[in-house]
């Protein structure tokens, strides 16, 4: 009995090792299929992710209207304070998406579709102005035979049948979209209303798998990713609506076009650190030579150069704090390969991303840095 036990022991490793070597090479094999099969179930739980995500973000704001119920006189009301608190935050919520699209949404349709229409005017703009330049300048490199490429590969792939195929496709499926949002939204109040149950049954099963230390370990590693993904989407969020108000103001005052349309993208493009701005400020920067001409292009660019300095150093670092301390390097190399793989998403949730892993990894360091001592 000894000697069989012990020989499963020596060849049950080698099997599952095995085992597995052959999934895995039959998983390379069909990598389409597996792909397929993967998106297919993303796009069937995509409703649950994104109901889970609208729970993370108005956790806090329900419970701190339960208590406020909770604390009332009134008969009624206390015993039902979890109920009238994520209805009173839904309400809030509902009544900012009408205010949303029934202000904000018809200026944006009406810009988009008043920039399409002028498109040729301005592309004839630029040719014009690369005409006009002295033939010592930069005329050498044929900008006007390389713009007129790009023109027609442009135009060529906006009107190409396959381009137009996805776009009506793309237009058909908002139907489905806005039935998941809905649906989203139920789940995401069934969460908030049995969120006591839902967190004891985590807690049993966390108890079920893993050792007291390391669900201690494991708990702590959540609680600082939340920590961390919280303050920086939350703060990052407040700090974009100030950008969105503040450029759209600055684009106004100077009766700049689109000025609501490049504010709600200035918006926007603050949620990708450094870069976002950059590229914000360039494009805003292009359109109003576009529309308003050299002098309100300077003016433009002068006072959104002030307030992107003004927000960089005093406005996000007071709303932020000093909770994610992060260099610009790994900033930008995070965001740069976050975008890279995952798209806009992924250059949203790179920093955090990172962050969270520069912790566990410096933690990690210095725990093997404390045992190594200890050793010694």
């Amino acid at each position: 009995m000894q000697k069989d036990n012990a020989l499963l022991s020596k060849w049950l490793p080698i099997f599952v090792v095995a085992v597995l070597l052959i999934l895995v090479y039959k998983l390379l094999g069909s990598v389409d299929t597996v792909m397929s099969v993967l998106n297919r179930f993303l796009n069937i739980v995509s409703p649950f992710l994104f109901g889970v995500l609208i729970c993370y973000f108005l956790y806090i704001p329900c419970q701190k209207l339960e208590k406020v119920y909770k604390s009332l006189n009134i008969r009624f009301i206390p015993k039902r304070a979890r109920l009238f608190s994520v209805l009173s935050v839904y309400l809030c919520v509902t009544l900012l998406i009408i205010l949303f699209i029934v202000v904000i949404v018809p200026i944006l349709i009406a810009s988009l579709i008043d920039l399409a229409s002028n498109i040729p005017l301005y592309y004839s703009h630029i040719l014009n102005y690369i005409n006009n330049l002295p033939s010592t300048d930069i005329t050498d490199l044929d900008l006007k035979s390389h713009l007129n490429d790009f023109a027609i590969n442009t135009l060529s792939q906006l009107f190409d049948p396959v381009k137009v195929e996805q776009m009506a496709r793309s237009v058909f499926g908002l139907a489905g979209g806005v039935l998941r949002a809905l649906i989203s939204l139920i789940v995401s109040l069934y969460i908030l209303l049995d969120r006591d149950n839902i967190f004891t049954f985590f807690r049993k099963l966390s108890t079920a798998l893993f050792k007291s230390k390391t669900r201690v370990q494991i708990k702590k590693y959540l609680d600082q990713a939340n920590n961390v993904l919280f303050i920086f989407i939350a703060s990052k969020g407040l700090d974009s609506i100030i950008n969105w108000i503040a450029v759209t103001t600055i684009l106004l005052v100077f009766n700049v076009k689109y000025a609501v349309l490049l504010g709600i993208i200035a918006g926007f493009a603050n949620f990708i650190p450094y870069l976002g701005s950059l590229v914000a400020v360039i494009f805003i920067s292009f359109l109003t030579l576009l529309t308003g001409g050299m002098d309100v292009t300077i003016k433009t660019l002068i006072l959104l150069i002030i307030f992107q300095q003004l927000d960089a150093n005093f406005i996000e670092p007071k709303i932020m704090g000093r909770t994610l301390k992060i260099s610009p390097i790994l900033v930008i190399f995070s965001v740069i390969f976050g975008g890279a793989y995952f798209g806009v998403v992924g250059m949203f949730l790179a920093v955090p991303i990172a962050t969270i892993l520069k912790q566990m990894l410096i933690e990690y360091i210095d725990s093997k840095k404390q045992e190594s001592t200890q050793s010694v």
